[in-house]
């Protein structure tokens, strides 16, 4: 389905990761993006970004905002997909299919962690390697050939948005991973740095409230960009794509 120029998919978390690693079976490449209210954001308000996200071939609906704009708008009902949620299926499959995983972001010892705990979960996983993503520009080639040399057929990129979409688009022709996805703080939560939201907010699309009570400094900056995330999908939505 069409929505602000991305084929989203309507797919639930266990159908999408069993189309995505059918699709690397088969010679696929895939460039991942969950697409919430925050990244309609920077596209609209960062041309690199918009730019960046071009490269993207694979979209599922993370944000509530997003799915209650489509609803809306398309009069259709999707599945909600958290990156986080996608990217332990993947790990699920992956281990099944005896696919190696990299993990890129984060800091150290988060990064470290999260490896450790995905081995608890998965205990066949190959996780073939992990970095921080604290790099200079002048590391970039030699984290790239890094990741490449390890034959890792996923790669999950945690430096937030909008850097990771931007580093992968930079970066993809150049990486050997099959396919590569931002999971924003993902490591966080698996590291078990922070937690989620209960599984009632989570449900009811609040996981952003539960963020801001939890990390007032750091996430009431965030308020802003999604009340103009909204705007930006009302007139979007409303100019071009309600009568598509």
């Amino acid at each position: 389905m069409k929505f602000l120029g991305f084929d989203i998919s309507e797919l639930d978390i266990h159908n999408n990761a069993k189309k995505l690693l059918k699709g690397i079976k088969t010679g696929k490449r895939f460039f991942v993006l969950t697409i919430n209210s925050l990244i309609v954001y920077e596209i609209f308000e960062k041309p690199e970004y918009a730019k960046a996200v071009e490269k993207v071939n694979y979209v599922v609906p993370d944000g509530i905002g997003v799915i209650k704009a489509i609803k809306f708008f398309k009069k259709r009902k999707l599945n909600r997909v958290p990156g986080i949620e996608l990217m332990l299926k993947l790990c699920e499959l992956a281990e099944k299919e005896g696919l190696e995983i990299f993990l890129l972001g984060s800091k150290e010892d988060v990064v470290k962690q999260t490896a450790i705990n995905l081995s608890k979960k998965f205990p066949l996983l190959k996780i073939v390697g992990t970095h921080h993503g604290f790099f200079t520009e002048e590391e970039n080639d030699k984290i790239v050939s890094l990741i490449n040399q390890t034959n890792a057929k996923l790669l999950f990129v945690a430096m937030g948005v909008p850097k990771q979409e931007i580093w992968i688009s930079k970066n993809l022709d150049s990486l050997k991973p099959m396919l590569a996805m931002g999971v924003g703080g993902s490591f966080d939560v698996i590291a078990n740095k922070i937690k989620r939201a209960p599984n009632w907010m989570q449900k009811a699309g609040l996981e952003w409230l539960y963020r801001i009570i939890k990390e007032p400094r750091k996430r009431l900056k965030i308020v802003p960009r999604l009340i103009k995330s909204i705007i930006y999908l009302l007139r979007y939505t409303s100019s071009r794509e309600r009568g598509d």
